[in-house]
This record gives structure tokens, C-alpha cells and sequence, in this order.
């Protein structure tokens, strides 16, 4: 998904930033009147042994740049296991640009300390720009943009943003009295700190944190309710607490975007480790509410999708998982607070999904992809606490381990073609196309094109596997014995071996048929699109042709 532009207030104050910058730096190097205002400027010099002296080393010490940048990196990788990407990203930018721009700019500069400066580590090296000044103003930008996201309390914005400023004048204070810099080296760093803390954030595309904002937000705060108009909207949330590290501030941060958006308090709903979801969607249902919000991996997201099947309310998705396949293959952002921002102001669009019957039993529906065979037993051997570590990798473990697992003597009947015998190690059958790390399974299978497209692979040697394994890499589409590539609206698989089968990456039993069938939008779902366009009418619009699609698949 591509990001959204960034506002121009940011725009503005970046190109401010920049232009006084380059401005004050050749003002520094070239204008006389500046050099002799720094020569004026200057304090006496301290006494090495002198309290004053010991206080400010002290403080030049604590406040080295090397030590914030690193809080910085600390606090990137917070942010990146709470799903905040953008956030972190632009903190390690952070970080990464104000340590090699200093030292570029120190080295081009050359210009020589103090003559009064102490001798001290924090006094060594070129003195423009002041090296503490830009990560002070780095670090107190970066963790403001921090409590921004998170969405701190208004207070406790207001707190930081005082206390970060007192931080930094007390570094540019420090500075001044060790005799380290200028007066001119201080302006320096304040505008390349401010510089490379707002350019990392519009490049990453994290909202900048610029000071009406808060006041705006203070004087909503003091504002009296207006109980006297409609009822406001309600949204249900539906939470797999084992996939959200931070719940507090997902819980704040979810309330305060509703909250800003006129939406009334939202009902919240924990899954459990028995029941994945099915009773809470209901719950939601039952309740009536103008929109689901779900966070969780994909077996969640799964049984909330099946849940909202035909319903029309729409379902708003934050990845929280280690695949996030429907996320992927529709667009979402994985990033917390962008796919929340989709999940509110996106675009209602219909989405296919499929149902599914195993072994005559009950209908249940999938919005990725089905399968049974091998790659079922790759999800049930995956170990969920090396999933935690390391990602997607734990499949390749479990893959290497199932190499051998045996193929299924299967028939495969699409629609009324005639049936397919195979001898076959993978059948899968696809709403979406794509894995993880774009890798493209079935590549021509489309969320909301009202069809099902099969894929069945049947290698006999390893050969055989590493010549299908690139066909499938490179998205050669033909088919042949070995790989069979299929497209209807119903498929019938029955296996003379009873196997396991899994239903959006998660292994749900063993079967030894199963029927699935494409349900065209069944499932109203927030995508990005134009800020603004998700609501009532769409949803109810969405519905009824949902209604009618669905009534005419069962006709």
C-alpha cells in the first residue's frame, strides 16, 4: 500500500528546517558579524575543579550522543514488536542520520573548539554542529512521535514535550558553559537535529508531531459532549490477546482513533484459547454493530471472516500475526496504526470467500487458502515458540523435517469437469495467490473475482520438486502431469488416505473429502482507499448485493 502523502504543515517545517540550516551554516563559516557575536558570546572559563565544572562534565557524559542513540534504537525495537514498522523504521533513521550527518558535517566543517573548552571526551573533535544538541533535539522529537502513535493522554503528551524541551535547553546550557561550542554551534545542531528527526518521520511516513496538533487536542478535551444528537456508531473489537504484546496501548490507541472519529465506546472481546472467535463474532453480530475490528494472526482472522459471512457489517483487519495472508493479498499495512487508519476511513469492498465441508460435516469458511497433504503437516510441526523467534522461518525448519511425507492417491473434481486422478503431494485450493515474501503460489487467483482457483502439485523426484519449486518462483503458468492449475466456483477432493488439512495456514484435523465452494462477496471488507468512503451506506449497499450474489450460488 502505498503511504499517504505527508501533511503540509510537515512538508513546510521540513523545507523551514532545511533552508535555515544550510542558511546558519554558511552564515557561520563566511559572515564576520556571527563569528565576532560567538566571540562575545562566550562564558569564562570553569575551573576543572570547580563544582559547576564537575556537574556539567557530568551532564555532558549522561547526555553523549552515542548513549541516545542507542535509547533511540532500544525504543525502535519496542516499537517494532508492537507492530509499529513505520515507527520503527523512522526511529532507526533517526539514529542512523544524526550520527553519519554529524560526523559528515564535522569533518567537512572543521572548525576548531574553544579556546577555554575543558579537556574532556565529550569536548573532542570538530565543534560545528554540537554533536549533544542534535541527538537531544533527535531523541525528544523521535520519543514525542512515540507518544503521538501510541496515543498517549493528552497530558501526558503535554508532560513530555515540556520536559524534552527543558532537556534540551539544559544540554545547550551544558554546552555553553564547558566552553565545547559556539552559541553559533548550538543554532547549528538544533537545526540539523529538528532536520533529520522530521525527515525520517515523513519518509517513513509516521505523522509528524507538530505543536498545534496538541493544543487542538487540549481544547477538544475541555469541550462539553454533545448528547443531544444521533446515536453514535459503535464498533466491536475482537482481540487474540496471545498476538497483542502491548494491550494497554492497543487499547488506548484503538479508542482514541473511534473517539476521534465520533464514534461511541466500542465493545471489547477477547478470544480464548478454546474458542478462536467463533462465539465473540457472533456476540457482535448479535449486537448489532457498524463495525468489526479484528487483531490477531490468521487463524483468527479466519474465524472472524467466516463469523461476518453474508452479514454486511464491515470487517476492519490489523495484522497481528506471523503470515498475515489476507493482509498481504488485499493490501492492509501491517503496520498497527496504518492498517487501524484503513480499518476506519477505508473503502467497503466485497470479498470472495470460501466454504468449505469436510467430510459432510458442518460449513466453514476460509478467506486464504485450503489444503491437505504436506503442507497441512509443515503448519502442525511448526513450533510456535521458534514461530515467535524467528518468524516464517520455523515453516522451512518444519518443511525440512516433512520432506518425506508420503503422497495422497487423490481425485480432484472442479465444477462438472471430469474428475482429476493424482497421485499427489500438494492440493490446495486458493481465494488469494500469494505467500509470504510475495512468494506467488497461485498467482492468478483474485480475491474478488467469484471464483476458486486449485493447484495440484505431483513430483516424483527431487528433481521433479526443484523444476516445479521454479515454475512456481517465476510464475510460469502452464500446466502439465506434475502440476495441474485449476479454476471454478465448486471443487470436490477426495483422498483414499486420511491426511491433515489446514485452513488459512492453521491444521484443523484430518479428513478424507473435502467440498469447497466460492461465496462471491460474502465478506464486506475495509481496503485502503479514499479517506472517508467506509460507512453505513456502502455497508448496506455491499450487503444486499452480497445477498443476492449468495443467493444465486446456492440457485
Amino acid at each position: 500500500m502505498p503511504r499517504r502523502p505527508p501533511r503540509p504543515a510537515a512538508v513546510v517545517i521540513l523545507a523551514l528546517l532545511v533552508v535555515a540550516l544550510a542558511v546558519w551554516t554558511a552564515l557561520t563559516l563566511t559572515w564576520a558579524p556571527v563569528q565576532a557575536l560567538d566571540d562575545r558570546l562566550l562564558p569564562r572559563a570553569l575551573d576543572p575543579s570547580s563544582p559547576v565544572a564537575q556537574v556539567a562534565a557530568a551532564v555532558a557524559l549522561v547526555t553523549l550522543p552515542t548513549l541516545q542513540y542507542l535509547v533511540l534504537l532500544a525504543v525502535a525495537f519496542w516499537a517494532s514488536r508492537r507492530r509499529f514498522r513505520q515507527l520503527s523504521v523512522a526511529l532507526v533513521l533517526m539514529a542512523v542520520l544524526g550520527w553519519g550527518l554529524t560526523a559528515l558535517l564535522r569533518l567537512l566543517v572543521a572548525r576548531p573548539r574553544p579556546a577555554q573548552a575543558l579537556d574532556l571526551l565529550s569536548t573532542q573533535g570538530s565543534a560545528y554542529p554540537a554533536a549533544h544538541l542534535v541527538s537531544s533535539t533527535i531523541t525528544a522529537i523521535g520519543v514525542g512521535a512515540v507518544f503521538a502513535v501510541t496515543r498517549r493522554s493528552v497530558r501526558a503528551r503535554f508532560l513530555w514535550e515540556s520536559g524534552a524541551s527543558a532537556v534540551v535547553l539544559l544540554v545547550a546550557v551544558d554546552c555553553w558553559l564547558l566552553g565545547a561550542h559556539h552559541v553559533s554551534d548550538l543554532v547549528g545542531g538544533l537545526l540539523l537535529g529538528g532536520a533529520v528527526a522530521v525527515l525520517s518521520l515523513v519518509v517513513s511516513g509516521v505523522r509528524v508531531p507538530v505543536p498545534h496538533d496538541l493544543v487542538t487536542e487540549m481544547v477538544r478535551s475541555r469541550q462539553p459532549d454533545d448528547t443531544d444528537g444521533p446515536p453514535a456508531r459503535r464498533a466491536a473489537v475482537i482481540v487474540n490477546p496471545s498476538k497483542v504484546l502491548d494491550w494497554v496501548t492497543f487499547r488506548r490507541q484503538v479508542e482514541y482513533e473511534l473517539q476521534q472519529r465520533g464514534w461511541g465506546h466500542p465493545l471489547w472481546l477477547e478470544t480464548t484459547v478454546d474458542d478462536p472467535g467463533r462465539a465473540m463474532t457472533q456476540q457482535a453480530v448479535d449486537a448489532g454493530v457498524d463495525l468489526v475490528l479484528g487483531a490477531g494472526g490468521d487463524g483468527t482472522i479466519r474465524v472472524i471472516c467466516s463469523g461476518l459471512a453474508g452479514t454486511g457489517i464491515p470487517f476492519g483487519l490489523i495484522p497481528s500475526g506471523t503470515g498475515n495472508l489476507l493482509a498481504r493479498n488485499i493490501g492492509i499495512p501491517l503496520d498497527r496504526a496504518a492498517a487501524l487508519e484503513v480499518a476506519l476511513d477505508g473503502a467497503d469492498k466485497g470479498v470472495d470467500l470460501v466454504e468449505i465441508r469436510v467430510d459432510d460435516g458442518p460449513p466453514d469458511h476460509f478467506a486464504v487458502m485450503g489444503g491437505i497433504g504436506i503442507d497441512a503437516v509443515i503448519m502442525e510441526g511448526t513450533n510456535a515458540d521458534l514461530k515467535k523467534a524467528v518468524g516464517s522461518a520455523a515453516y522451512f525448519v518444519s518443511a525440512a523435517r516433512n520432506a518425506n511425507h508420503p503422497a495422497l492417491h487423490a481425485t480432484i473434481q472442479v465444477d462438472d469437469d471430469p474428475p482429476l486422478r493424482r497421485k499427489a503431494h500438494v492440493i490446495v485450493v486458493g481465494n488469494v495467490g500469494y505467500l509470504q515474501a510475495n512468494i506467488p503460489l497461485i498467482p492468478d487467483a483474485k480475491y474478488d473475482d467469484g471464483l476458486l482457483d486449485v493447484m495440484v502439485a505431483s513430483p516424483r523426484t527431487a528433481t521433479d520438486w526443484v523444476r516445479l519449486t521454479t515454475r512456481v518462483l517465476t510464475r510460469q503458468r502452464r500446466s502439465d502431469e506434475q502440476l495441474d492449475r485449476i479454476t471454478g466456483r465448486k471443487v470436490t477432493i477426495t483422498v483414499e488416505e486420511r491426511d491433515q488439512y489446514q485452513l488459512d495456514g492453521d491444521t484443523v484435523g484430518e479428513c478424507g473429502r473435502m467440498v469447497a465452494e466460492v461465496q462471491p462477496g460474502a465478506l464486506v471488507l475495509r481496503v485502503p482507499g479514499a479517506s472517508g468512503q467506509g460507512g453505513a451506506e456502502p455497508a448496506a449497499a455491499l450487503a444486499q448485493s452480497t445477498q443476492d450474489d449468495l443467493a444465486g450460488t446456492k440457485a
